[in-house]
């Protein structure tokens, strides 16, 4: 197998500037009942296969299986440091009654007894960093899951394999996220991917909450909006412009009501939420810069108009500066719709009797297509197969088991159990969740954040700033300097 040959691209990747001090962002169709074992479930009354004069039916897919011989393998994964993010989808001890626990250890215990092998995990402060320390010295790990960002960094210095590479690896599959696949390849090649087998994607990925006593107030139904394309970011304005008011002073402060919350990395959630990218893939796999085109110049142009009205509350708001304060205000009933990140639900669902929802990033206009929801990449782990992986083939065999097995248990609990049977009280959201993880963005001008573009708007609206233009321009040769750089290092 070929391992992209080595170079550590001149790159300087900021961190992220998120809601708060970490991460301030679907599921596939259902698989098969499938038997303790993990086997495809079996109907007849003797366990043997019935007989009907019907056509045979296509036989369910199920992962291939070969006996590891007692083999363990072992996950590094991301620890403590890492707060919300920790690692706690790979491995489970033991059964606790906890939901999302006791699905990890199920999973397992499918893979295990299939593929007779040990499932194990190892938590660190930065897996990229160790990565970089232990392949080649002879400390062995079978499966790194970096954060995105940080394998993006080094992803040039020949330490992993290619993914595509490996036959039992189905990554057109929905157990993958199609969109990670699609976004995270360079010449389609494809050294680190997500799906079904992680769910902290999922935490990352940037929405919208409402209060749903105030827009039942102004008998206002936003579900209904996202369902006919007229979700879009001028009636967002338009609807939560009616709602607010300045109520003491001429100042506008943490006193006042406001229909919108636009603060942190929010511009940049709806920039591409409107379909706005920073590099777009050219047919043969090659990454462009676009982030200057007409349309995306459009784009973000209408985002700061409305990011920069005086009546949207954002971080400079006065009293309004950081996420707790923005929270506290959207649970008083001061704001009617806020943008952060799903992980973020978990400060409202001790709030007894606060009634929210949760909506995609709206359209630019009615014509656009998809809805696309921005996932925060600095706090998403993947999957990577190291370059000194003793039988690569059998990772990736206990990847492709693990993924598969995850989605009627890690995905289920988390998405059936943990979001729509606790979080979100309305069958409504639970709809729009289909949408948002369904639409997730991974652009890699964002993640490399070449010449500073994938900040670049953050960062003018740090500083009220909305010549875009020009600032685009003195970053320009930069940004395609260090892209060339880059696609180097995935060139043949």
């Amino acid at each position: 197998m070929k391992l992209v040959k080595s170079f550590i691209p001149f790159i300087l990747i900021a961190c992220l500037l998120l809601t708060f001090s970490a991460c301030s962002g679907g599921e596939g169709n259902q698989s098969s009942p499938v038997s303790e074992s993990g086997d495809p479930a079996d109907n007849s009354a003797d366990g043997s296969a019935a007989v009907s004069d019907e056509p045979a039916s296509e036989t369910p897919y199920v992962p291939d299986v070969r006996d590891l011989e007692g083999r363990e393998i072992v996950f590094l994964v991301p620890g403590s440091n890492y707060t919300y993010y920790e690692s706690f989808e790979i491995y489970a001890e033991e059964k606790n009654d906890e939901a999302i626990n006791d699905a990890v250890f199920e999973r397992n215990q499918i893979v295990q007894d299939r593929l007779n092998c040990i499932i194990s995990a190892e938590k660190t402060a930065n897996v990229a960093q160790d990565m970089i320390k232990y392949i080649n010295t002879g400390v062995y790990y079978d499966v790194y899951m970096p954060m995105i960002n940080d394998v993006a960094q080094i992803v040039g210095d020949g330490l992993m394999y290619d993914l595509n590479e490996f036959e039992d690896l189905k990554l057109d599959q929905p157990w993958w996220d199609q969109n990670a696949n699609e976004g995270l390849s360079i010449f389609n090649k494809l050294y680190f991917s997500t799906g079904d087998i992680s769910i902290l994607d999922n935490d990352c990925t940037m929405v919208v909450f409402f209060n749903k006593k105030l827009t039942s107030q102004y008998d206002i139904d936003p579900y209904a909006m996202v369902d006919d394309h007229t979700w879009t970011l001028d009636r967002i304005y338009e609807i939560g412009h009616d709602f607010t008011e300045n109520l003491e002073d001429p100042a506008w402060d943490d006193k006042d009501h406001y229909g919108l919350h636009v603060a942190f990395n929010a511009p940049h959630s709806f920039f591409f939420g409107c379909g706005g990218t920073i590099t777009e893939t050219d047919n043969d796999g090659r990454i462009r810069i676009n982030m200057n085109s007409e349309s995306n110049v459009n784009i973000i142009n209408k985002v700061f108009e409305i990011a920069y009205k005086s009546d949207v509350v954002t971080n400079k708001t006065p009293n309004c500066t950081t996420f707790e304060d923005i929270c506290r205000m959207f649970l008083n009933d001061q704001i009617m719709f806020t943008t952060f990140a799903l992980t973020d639900l978990k400060n409202f669902r001790s709030v007894y009797g606060f009634e929210y929802g949760i909506l995609p990033y709206p359209l630019l206009n009615p014509e656009q297509d998809d809805y696309h929801c921005l996932i925060s990449t600095v706090l998403v782990p993947v999957v990577t197969i190291p370059a000194d992986c003793p039988d690569p083939e059998d990772v990736a065999l206990v990847l492709e088991n693990m993924a598969f097995y995850s989605r009627d248990t890690v995905t289920r609990a988390y998405y059936d159990i943990t979001l729509k049977g606790r979080d979100l009280g309305d069958e409504e959201s639970e709809k729009m969740l289909d949408v948002i993880f369904s639409s997730r963005v991974y652009d890699l001008g964002y993640i490399y954040n070449f010449g500073g573009l994938g900040l670049l708007i953050q960062n003018m609206n740090d500083v009220n700033d909305s010549n875009f233009v020009s600032r685009f321009a003195e970053r320009e040769a930069k940004a395609q300097s260090q892209l060339e750089e880059v696609l180097y290092s995935f060139e043949d």
